[in-house]
């Protein structure tokens, strides 16, 4: 399996950690407008920390990619 180099990564961590902001709070404001939503606010932040962490395992080690060419 290919894994990703460390600015395929960042990309993606980055963008789930936008995703996340705003998720959270859309929950955080639908509960101050009286309404419920089915996740928890946290919920979202606790799944990206395990996706981030299955993101950094499948990602080269720096010693693994200065032998590539």
């Amino acid at each position: 399996m290919k894994k990703f180099n460390g600015m395929e990564s960042k990309l993606i961590i980055d963008a789930l950690d936008c995703y996340i902001t705003q998720v959270e709070k859309d929950i955080l404001e639908l509960e101050k407008d009286g309404k419920r939503c089915i996740f928890a606010p946290g919920f979202y932040t606790d799944i990206s920390n395990d996706l981030k962490d299955k993101i950094r395992s499948m990602t080269k080690n720096k010693s693994q990619t200065k032998y590539e060419h």
